[in-house]
């Protein structure tokens, strides 16, 4: 067998398979010229071929007739060959065209390329394909072949069909004679089984599944579970799966929930995403979920007709989500934490911060830190560091950030602040900065410069300004000062 037709065979577009034929041994048997004296032969011979074609005429009726009786009465396409297997005509049948939408012999001509260009263009070439290799190699196969795959009709409209093809042999050297077959159209069942495919989907991934009529918004249950179960049904799907969430849902996840299950927006959202989804929790079956809203298919102008919502049980994941987050918070406390202050460290600023979008950045640093360190020697100066570090990330909000610049300067970043407030900010830290005591050494006074870049920008950007702002402030000590971006 030749292994570019094997290949395309086994491994083309559409569902290809084989049988064997019932055997028509009923025709009306040749002459044997041999048996015959040579000056009978040449009207024995015409005789001869006069009984071929009414043979080849019989078999034609009773592989119709064989065909008809299977059931396949769509449809049926005649090709005739050359005893080099060259094609020597194409022909369709009334039902043929009809199936197809077209009208009689001119909308469709009797041609190879009139089937051709019936077929999905993007698959095309395979089809064809497995045409041609299928007669190149019809010795090697039996004589009934089966082939699923798609049409386009007249409209643009694709149809599944389901087909019988028959090669007819010559019987004195077994070259391809006829090849004729029938079409039935199968959209609607391939549609039931494509469907019925997507339901058993569903019915296994989600825990409770429904899917969703847009027109009238009935509904058809896939997969259910015991709380969804003793809710009241609804013939509405949006009021029954309120009627859910009431019933089992935690109640601070109710109002949020209730927004959601909102048709216009579900449709709205699956058009622009693909899917809407929101999580909450059961205290029913104190579980967490995800509930999701997808499209099921559309209608033949493009428009949604069904969509399928679904409810997937996300409690391991989650958890295992947690615990991975809990090592990597570990981790990256470890890493990005100051240990001396125990504060944020340079590392978290160059690594995470430097280019997130915030309102403001803060430089500030101790004034006179060497007189400190001279005073109460570097242990003083640590404990200085330490107790500073602890009132600025006390001072801010949680989301805001205040790290270790290096040696006695440090940094703060404000994610949503005022300019006034921002102000206010630094003027009460100037003030709590002399609670601060040292141990052992209560007349040392500490107090900080501070320099603020105050503007929506990325904290790399306000980082020089906010250099330069501190500069200023240094040449008074105890102060500080606002550049405005």
């Amino acid at each position: 067998m030749d292994n570019k037709g094997k290949n395309s065979i086994d491994a083309g577009v559409g569902r290809f398979e084989a049988e064997a034929s019932v055997v028509i041994d009923d025709e009306i048997p040749l002459f044997d010229l041999s048996a015959y004296p040579e000056e009978q032969r040449e009207i024995l011979a015409e005789s001869n071929r006069r009984i071929e074609e009414a043979n080849n005429k019989y078999r034609i009726a009773k592989f119709r007739e064989d065909m008809f009786a299977k059931g396949l009465r769509a449809g049926m396409y005649f090709c005739t060959f050359d005893r080099d297997e060259n094609m020597l005509s194409f022909e369709f049948n009334d039902e043929t065209r009809q199936m197809l939408g077209y009208d009689g012999l001119d909308d469709l001509p009797n041609e190879f390329e009139s089937w051709v260009k019936t077929l999905v263009p993007e698959e095309r070439d395979g089809i064809v394909q497995l045409f041609w290799d299928s007669v190149h190699i019809h010795r090697e196969l039996p004589d009934i072949t089966h082939a699923t795959y798609r049409m386009q009709k007249k409209n643009g409209k694709v149809i599944w069909v389901t087909g019988a093809g028959r090669f007819i042999r010559r019987p004195d050297d077994g070259s391809l004679e006829i090849y004729m077959g029938c079409y039935r159209d199968i959209t609607a069942q391939q549609e039931l089984e494509d469907y019925i495919s997507i339901i058993e989907a569903i019915g296994k991934v989600f825990n409770f599944s429904i899917y969703i009529d847009v027109n009238d918004m009935s509904y058809r249950m896939i997969s259910a579970n015991e709380y969804v179960e003793a809710v009241p049904k609804d013939p509405d799907a949006i009021r029954f799966l309120k009627n859910n969430v009431d019933a089992s849902v935690a109640e601070s996840f109710r109002p949020a929930l209730h927004a959601w299950l909102d048709k216009d927006k579900i449709l709205a959202a699956i058009e622009e995403h693909g899917s809407t989804t929101m999580e909450f929790y059961s205290e029913g079956a104190n579980r967490w979920f995800e509930g999701i809203f997808m499209i099921g298919d559309r209608n033949n102008d493009g428009s949604i007709a069904h969509i399928v919502y679904g409810c997937m049980d996300t409690t391991d994941a989650k958890l295992q989500n947690l615990a991975q987050q809990k090592k990597i918070s570990e981790f990256e406390m470890e890493i990005y934490t100051d240990s001396l202050s125990g504060i944020r460290n340079r590392k978290f600023l160059d690594e995470k911060l430097i280019y997130e979008p915030c309102k403001a950045v803060v430089m500030a640093d101790i004034d006179r830190f060497k007189e400190v360190n001279d005073t109460a020697g570097h242990q003083g100066g640590d404990e200085a560091i330490h107790k500073v570090a602890k009132l600025l990330e006390q001072s801010v909000r949680k989301e805001d950030v205040v790290l270790r610049y290096g040696g006695d300067e440090f940094m703060m970043v404000f994610f949503d602040i005022t300019e006034e407030d921002l102000e206010s900010k630094l003027s009460f830290l100037k003030s709590e900065l002399r609670t601060i005591k040292i141990e052992n050494n209560p007349e040392i006074q500490i107090t900080m410069s501070f320099g603020a870049a105050f503007g929506t920008e990325l904290v790399n950007n306000l980082v020089g300004t906010a250099d330069k702002a501190l500069y200023e402030s240094k040449k008074t000590r105890d102060s500080y000062t606002v550049i405005k971006i």
